[in-house]
């Protein structure tokens, strides 16, 4: 069982390991208080930069409801004159009736004057008929008188009365030539007047219908003003509206955002107290462990010098300076890429054969094959250890078949088979515990508590306990916890296609230093190598 039998295996009372556990909650605790701290700090200035942001958003509210106000008073005016412009559009459209009235008037009275004119001009034309017969009359009348001289002069101045008569006839019928001619005259002149005014009022109807129809036009386009004008006045009435509406809403918002940054001044004020307490709370925590290290530092002074249990594994117990610490409590720290259930058949099939009892909660992904093939190696067997009180198996997850001195954990209490195994085993106990096994059955604070009930009488000061911690699987904090009450801390890692151990605390062996770990096919299934 170990390297030199002659030191006393240390006696640890449960004072002591309750000392263990307690040092490293507190680690855990340490750890945590000082994540807490960073985030109180980055509470604090994002609080303060809240508050700012809070009194820039009350400004600037302030300043926006300002605006609004304006907007909505501008609006009231908006509104005020397109009602107006409605009204003047009405007005005019009114006007542009009124207009095309008197234009259709006027336009039948063209029509009628143009009828009067049509009639002048048939009476003129029949009078200037009239004056083509009295032409004619007159050129007959000049004949006649003309006959009559040629007659008279033919009767040898019997006829000289005739002849007078005959001179007045052709006077009489030049002077009614000469007046129908003037008449004639006065009749174009007339009918020249006449034509420039039936030309004229041609001209007067056809622009008075233009002129209709540009106002009716006009009419129509004041309609439509008329009715856009209304619907704007409508809208901006609306948006008057919506705007007293969003007036009054961003008053509250800005009422609001006044209480924001008022809590937001108090959380600052909170915070600062929350973290002058805080600080204070670090100091009293450091002082705890201060205390918690002194009243730990005797155990851990008597287990440098305790014997120790061999691994099994080359090179290992080199490492460890010996192996694991009898009385002591180990830790191994894993990824899911290392052989650690190599390591666990191995250790326990080691501690058998040394005259050790072992009680293991084994992974889910260790196999009776590989921890038998271990066994078998020390030229024992698992059925046999398990018959003869040597080995017990606390079954997680239901993959061992039912058999003496296994303990199916989903038909009994993980304490019922704690106390079980502590009443039947002769020898001192390697007992294997496996966290994240522990976790998934049990959850994380019935696995915490156990530790603390196995502690308190369960286990004895000669037992040993090597727990499996599964980074990946395991809390961050449970973890810690457990590493930080270890007295020995191992940590396997794959990295770059090659798994290594590294001692990272203990009393004996030499930490800090990672050595390589090289696989093999059969027991001892690992074999750690110098650099």
């Amino acid at each position: 069982m170990t390297v030199d039998n002659e030191p006393a295996v240390p006696e640890v009372t449960t004072e002591d390991r309750s000392i263990a556990n307690a040092q490293g909650a507190l680690d855990v605790v340490q750890a945590t208080s000082a994540t807490v701290d960073e985030e109180v700090a980055a509470i604090d200035e994002r609080a303060s930069e809240q508050a700012a942001d809070a009194d820039w958003v009350v400004d600037e509210v302030s300043n926006l409801s300002a605006t609004i106000e304006e907007v909505a008073a501008t609006a009231t005016q908006v509104t005020d004159r397109s009602e107006q412009a409605a009204a003047e559009a009405a007005e005019g459209r009114e006007a542009a009736a009124e207009a095309i009235e008197t234009m259709e008037e006027v336009s039948r009275v063209s029509g009628t004057v143009a009828s009067e004119v049509d009639d002048l001009r048939d009476r003129i034309d029949r009078i200037a008929d009239a004056l083509a017969g009295i032409d004619r009359i007159a050129d007959q009348t000049n004949m006649l008188a003309l006959n009559a001289s040629i007659e008279a002069a033919r009767t040898d101045g019997d006829a000289e009365g005739f002849a007078v008569v005959a001179d007045e006839i052709k006077q009489l019928a030049e002077e009614s030539q000469q007046q129908a001619d003037e008449i004639d005259e006065a009749l174009e002149a007339v009918r020249s007047a006449t034509d420039e005014t039936v030309g004229q009022l041609e001209d007067a109807v056809t622009r008075i219908d233009a002129g209709a129809t540009q106002v009716t036009e006009t009419m129509d386009s004041l309609d439509t003003l008329a009715e856009t004008v209304e619907e704007t006045a409508d809208g901006v009435a609306s948006v008057s509206t919506a705007t007293d509406e969003q007036a009054e809403s961003s008053e509250a918002i800005a009422q609001r955002c006044e209480q924001l940054a008022t809590h937001a001044r108090a959380i600052e004020a909170g915070i600062s107290t929350i973290t002058e307490a805080r600080s204070e709370q670090t100091r009293m925590l450091g002082e705890i462990d201060d205390v918690l290290a002194a009243a730990d530092a005797d155990r851990r002074r008597a287990l440098a010098d305790a014997p120790t249990l061999s691994t099994g594994v080359s090179g290992l117990d080199d490492l460890c300076g010996g192996g694991f610490l009898v009385g002591g409590q180990a830790v191994v720290r894993h990824d899911p890429d290392t052989a650690v259930n190599e390591l666990i058949a191995q250790t326990c099939a080691t501690a058998v054969a040394a005259g050790q009892a072992v009680s293991l909660t084994p992974p889910r992904t260790l196999d009776r094959e590989t921890l038998a093939s271990a066994f078998a190696a020390t030229d024992r067997s698992v059925s046999d250890a398990l018959a003869t009180d040597d080995l017990f198996v606390l079954d997680m997850f239901g993959s061992w078949d039912t058999e003496y001195n296994v303990f199916d954990l989903d038909t009994r209490s993980l304490a019922d088979a704690n106390e079980t195994t502590a009443t039947r085993r002769d020898a001192p106990l390697l007992i294997v515990g496996n966290i994240e096994a522990e976790v998934a059955a049990v959850g994380e604070r019935a696995a915490r508590e156990a530790r603390y009930e196995n502690d308190d009488g369960v286990f004895d000061a000669q037992d040993t306990v090597l727990n499996i911690v599964a980074d990946t699987a395991v809390p961050e904090e449970l973890g810690a916890f457990y590493a930080g009450a270890a007295d020995q801390t191992l940590v396997l890692r794959h990295d770059g296609g090659q798994t290594a151990v590294e001692l990272l605390a203990s009393p004996t062996g030499t930490t800090g230093v990672r050595r390589p770990i090289t696989e093999l096919s059969e027991p001892p299934f690992l074999r750690v190598t110098a650099r």
